[in-house]
């Protein structure tokens, strides 16, 4: 077993590429041909476990468990589940100094129940989600009368485990003050475990983010949450899933997004606007006709809007006569 360990496992470009489309198609997750050392290297110890001589066996191997165990493990192979609390902390304050009072206001002058819906796809280990739960804990006191709901999900079970336990040490806590730290966690041994008025804020769930009917149910959201973690799918998933997101978000919702990623090329769907912290994608406010505001800027014209009325009354044929005299007028002009 030690020599495997030390022995260069051999990967054809065939290979290569009959793993690399197994995972896009069932993740979305795409590697370019400039990757294919990377894959080769994180299959290597995985291969040597298995006692598998060629890669071969082993795309076979995960493709036909049924199970999908191995499938989750490949998972966590493949992708650097690199996070720590209150990581990219210029985001963070945009979002707990500027779009969060801004919220906070909005829904203590409107009517019904005080709610937040927070979604943090691709949440890995739970740092992220946990950081979001803590600030709205110092942004929101005790949370008297607020409904506080984030919703943390990733497509590895594996990493999911240590969400939920929610036990950390070493360089994931690097970022956190120690006044935080106190309040906010209590030492196990040689650990940090996350206090239950953090935990229970969280709701972790399995969730593929190429899977476009799971992502059709999520809604009414305030902000999402999908910070580096498009960076592995191909343009063709991050346009579907960006318009899961901009769906799921609620008229004037936030999406964030890792802050050396863009939209440009994505989607056009959201508004960016421009924080003293950062740079965070919005929503369009809804307009009376359905559409979002920044595609209603250019109506049509009163004349046009009358001949629109007098269709919509049953009168079509009046509204085409009107038609006609409205180009008659533009034509003498």
């Amino acid at each position: 077993m030690i020599s495997n360990l030390e022995t260069d496992i051999q990967m054809s470009l065939e290979d290569f590429k009959a793993i690399r489309d197994f995972i896009h198609e069932k993740s979305g997750m795409f590697f370019a041909e400039n990757k294919m050392y990377l894959v080769k290297n994180r299959l290597q110890r995985r291969m040597a476990e298995l006692d598998m001589k060629t890669v071969r066996d082993y795309f076979y191997h995960v493709k036909y468990d049924v199970s999908l165990k191995e499938f989750n493990r490949l998972m966590v192979l493949i992708t650097t589940n690199e996070t720590s609390f209150f990581r990219n902390e210029p985001q963070l304050l945009s979002f707990s100094d500027e779009v969060l009072p801004q919220m906070i206001d909005e829904k203590m002058k409107a009517r019904g129940p005080k709610t937040f819906r927070i979604w943090s796809a691709g949440c890995s280990t739970g740092e992220e989600p946990y950081t979001l739960a803590m600030i709205l804990l110092e942004r929101l006191g005790n949370l008297a009368g607020w409904s506080v709901e984030i919703i943390a999900n990733d497509i590895s079970e594996q990493v999911l485990q240590n969400a939920r336990k929610g036990e950390y040490s070493g360089i994931t806590l690097r970022n956190i003050k120690p006044s935080v730290l106190e309040k906010y966690f209590a030492k196990v041994d040689d650990k940090f475990r996350v206090k239950p008025e953090v935990k229970n804020l969280v709701k972790f769930s399995h969730l593929n983010l190429n899977d476009p009917r799971k992502i059709s149910m999520m809604s009414n959201m305030d902000v999402v949450f999908c910070r580096n973690v498009m960076i592995y799918f191909s343009d063709e998933v991050k346009k579907q899933l960006v318009r899961g997101f901009f769906n799921a978000l609620r008229p004037s919702g936030y999406f964030y997004i890792g802050h050396s990623e863009t939209l440009h090329g994505i989607s056009k769907a959201f508004k960016l606007v421009y924080f003293k912290n950062a740079l965070v994608y919005r929503k369009e406010v809804v307009g009376p006709a359905g559409r979002t505001a920044a595609r209603t800027t250019t109506a049509a014209s009163p004349a046009l809007e009358k001949v629109r009325g007098g269709a919509a009354s049953g009168g079509a044929a009046r509204a085409l006569d009107l038609l006609s005299k409205i180009k008659q007028q533009k034509a003498s002009k």
